[in-house]
């Protein structure tokens, strides 16, 4: 039995099945003024005695919630309407694997996952894991199918949220207000003789290969995302705005994709990279057909 004031493991074991019920709190073990509003707003809703005290009864209706609420989050399709961009629903995550919260979103983020070209791979790598770190899409890679070669996979309703960022001191702030993409690429390449390597030995081959003009964050060589990966990116980020009214810059160049720690401390809203808000990053590179992309979808926007 846990209560305003108490600290410990029950108490974020009460604070991890209400965030995962969509209550906006944090689950830091402590027991506090969030948690016991959530708490009161849980048993109101579910019949229960409001005391704000989770006990036997409360923890046992917190627990068959998680069962209800997983079987109908499972559903593959949650009603979004992508018009003419085929989106594929039939790989969603866990609902455990997000946070079902619904917040304003007024930011994009776009990454590479550093891997190979399956999107269900990394959705079933994510369902794996129990950091919850997941972006709302993600975009397959080449494939020897061009069926296959940049369907967009959701992963979640995209009202939703996960921990996509990681920038350290800020309790989620931005992932909860954006919608992240990733996109399946390679990343950095190393070249040895006249083949082009991966962080894992693979070869790319060299018309998958982009060299920049100078070394960007350590590298000059990285593998490329495929024009249909470009093109399905443009219609979802097009959707994506029109669907949340998000603000997008006026134009693009190289310093779009450097570190910009206005854009935490200000949450300043657009289009984004994971290497605009973390040093340590490389996804996604100044790839100059990206800039093309975002310029043109800013004309669109913008007027």
């Amino acid at each position: 039995m846990v209560k305003l004031g108490d600290r410990g493991p029950e108490v974020s074991r009460a604070q991890k099945l209400l965030s995962l019920l969509g209550y906006d709190l944090i689950v830091d073990g402590d027991f506090g003024k969030r948690t016991a509003r959530s708490l009161k707003a849980f048993q109101k809703k579910y019949g229960l005695v409001i005391d704000g005290i989770a006990g036997p009864n409360t923890f046992i209706a917190l627990e068959a919630a998680q069962k209800r609420t997983s079987k109908e989050e499972k559903a593959p399709s949650n009603g979004k309407d992508y018009g003419d961009l085929e989106v594929e629903k039939m790989y969603h995550l866990d609902p455990a694997q997000y946070i079902r919260q619904k917040h304003k979103k007024t930011q994009i983020f776009i990454h590479y996952t550093a891997g190979g070209p399956s999107a269900k791979n990394v959705i079933k790598y994510w369902d794996g894991n129990a950091t919850r770190v997941a972006t709302a899409y993600v975009i397959h890679g080449r494939d020897s199918n061009p069926d296959k070669d940049g369907l967009v996979h959701e992963c979640h309703n995209p009202d939703h949220w996960g921990f996509h960022l990681g920038i350290k001191g800020t309790n989620g702030r931005l992932d909860k207000v954006s919608v992240g993409i990733e996109v399946c690429a390679w990343g950095r390449l190393d070249k040895v003789g006249d083949t082009y390597k991966t962080y894992v030995k693979t070869t790319v081959p060299e018309d998958e290969v982009i060299e920049l003009d100078e070394k960007w964050r350590g590298n000059k060589f990285y593998h490329t995302y495929s024009e249909k990966q470009l093109e399905n990116l443009e219609k979802l980020l097009l959707w994506i705005i029109k669907e949340y009214d998000i603000p997008v810059q006026e134009s693009f160049d190289k310093s779009w994709a450097e570190y910009n720690p206005d854009v935490i401390k200000k949450t300043l809203p657009g289009i984004w990279t994971h290497t605009t808000v973390r040093k340590d990053k490389q996804d996604t590179h100044p790839d100059p057909r990206i800039f093309e992309m975002l310029n043109r979808i800013s004309r669109k926007v913008n007027g």
